[in-house]
């Protein structure tokens, strides 16, 4: 056997070594133009590469379905995938911990930054919790969630998508291969997610568990401080929405890994547990509280939608900082929709001329162009009203100016760390009474 890999980051080099080991002579293109002499039986792509870039003649293959194409025996007790522009990874990291507090084998992969192919021989008889994203989707043909999820569906990636419309199609792929065996569980908060959920064939589809934070559903809402749960005729309290802590847009996550947990039939008390409110680094992570001002680390904001989530989080004033690659986003809808106790943003990077554009047109004074990250941070410790928070949720993807988003936000750290000198102190929001 001969096999083509296209793409040769994280994913490639971990289908590489995956397809050696199976002892398939394996053949790297970092570039899908590139031509490669010789016959080969099927082609491997990395999520970084688009579809519309491959040509070939032979079977092509996601990274993310490599090991089930190679290994037909490879037996998941079940396929828990994810999929969503904002909230994904938080939902994947606390189902994971959930099967762990439950003592049940899981391996967690996918979009996380984990391949699959590095943790195929980990698989069998073990709960996959895959965080998949609209990358993996455009590409995916056999991939079968036994539960599926999804979390929401907003303007993102459309430079490689072009459209809306197929950015909707790569995520409603997720249900493509499920069966009425099967479930999707679905925010019917979000108008595109409950666009597809009902969009599913009911006789042939999965079956459709919703959650919502604001409305009763046939699922999981929340009802005068309760978490209630109504898969029939009556609805039963499940338990508090004070016991998960978090701030309000984390409630939704944790909605959804409570469905999850009640399909797995795991005990109340470890379902709880891992919904319980964590934060998590590059997002909405609290980097200090120093004379009345809060700074947070929002890096992992990459699209319009998860920087309106922080900011409408909070109830003080706010400086906002935005910056990197918009992805093809409109930024009319991000500066026409900033709450009111956004009083400044200060903007650097790639997005600075789109979003100066947009700010002109329309006639906000208080968004303000700065040449970069230290500037930002500077120029916003002079502004901010105190009490206050400066809040780093880019909106934008990180490849203009960094090497990703962590290493974006431990920027924002060590730059706001030097520039109080003091050391972080808090990790939970609330600790700042925020």
């Amino acid at each position: 056997m001969k096999a083509k890999i296209i793409g040769y980051g994280i994913s490639g080099k971990a289908a590489e070594g995956y397809l050696v080991a199976r002892g398939v002579e394996t053949v790297v293109v970092a570039d899908a133009k590139e031509k490669v002499a010789g016959d080969y039986d099927f082609c491997v792509v990395s999520p970084g590469v688009p579809m519309t870039e491959i040509h070939e003649t032979v079977p092509v293959i996601p990274e993310v379905e490599l090991p089930f194409y190679c290994d037909h025996k490879l037996k998941p007790s079940c396929v828990v995938a994810v999929t969503g522009t904002n909230g994904k990874t938080t939902v994947v990291n606390q189902i994971h911990r959930m099967c762990q507090l439950a003592a049940v084998k899981s391996v967690l992969c996918g979009n996380v930054g984990v391949p699959v192919s590095r943790v195929a021989k980990d698989l069998h008889k073990a709960i996959a919790v895959v965080e998949v994203s609209s990358f993996m989707l455009e590409q995916t043909r056999i991939l079968h969630p036994r539960i599926a999820v999804l979390t929401n569906v907003t303007a993102d990636h459309l430079d490689r998508h072009l459209t809306m419309e197929n950015y909707l199609c790569c995520k409603a792929r997720i249900t493509e291969q499920q069966t009425p065996h099967d479930w999707l569980v679905v925010n019917y908060d979000d108008v595109n997610a409950r666009q597809i959920g009902k969009s599913v064939d009911r006789r042939h589809g999965p079956r459709v568990i919703w959650y919502s934070t604001r409305g009763v559903v046939t699922g999981y809402y929340v009802q005068e401080g309760k978490v209630m749960e109504k898969l029939g005729r009556r609805a039963r309290v499940l338990g508090t929405v004070e016991e998960l802590g978090g701030m309000p847009h984390t409630l939704s996550n944790a909605l959804a890994v409570i469905a999850v947990g009640r399909l797995l039939s795991f005990p109340r008390a470890k379902i709880w547990q891992a919904c319980r409110y964590q934060a998590q680094p590059h997002r909405m992570e609290l980097v200090a509280d120093v004379h009345g001002v809060a700074f947070y680390n929002d890096s992992k904001a990459t699209n319009m939608a998860a920087t309106l989530a922080a900011v409408r989080s909070i109830p003080m004033p706010t400086c906002l900082i935005l910056c990197g690659l918009s992805k093809g986003q409109d930024y009319h809808e991000l500066l026409s929709q900033l709450p009111k106790q956004v009083e400044q943003v200060l903007v650097f990077g790639a997005i600075t001329e789109p979003v100066m554009t947009v700010a002109q047109g329309l006639g906000l004074k208080h968004v303000v162009a700065v040449t970069d990250l230290t500037s930002a941070i500077k120029r916003a410790i002079q502004i901010v009203k105190r009490p206050g928070v400066i809040l780093f949720s880019p909106s934008g993807s990180s490849f203009d100016m960094f090497v990703n988003y962590e290493h974006r936000g431990d920027e924002f750290k060590q730059t706001v760390v030097s520039l109080i000198n003091q050391v972080p102190q808090y990790a939970h929001p609330t600790d700042a009474n925020l």
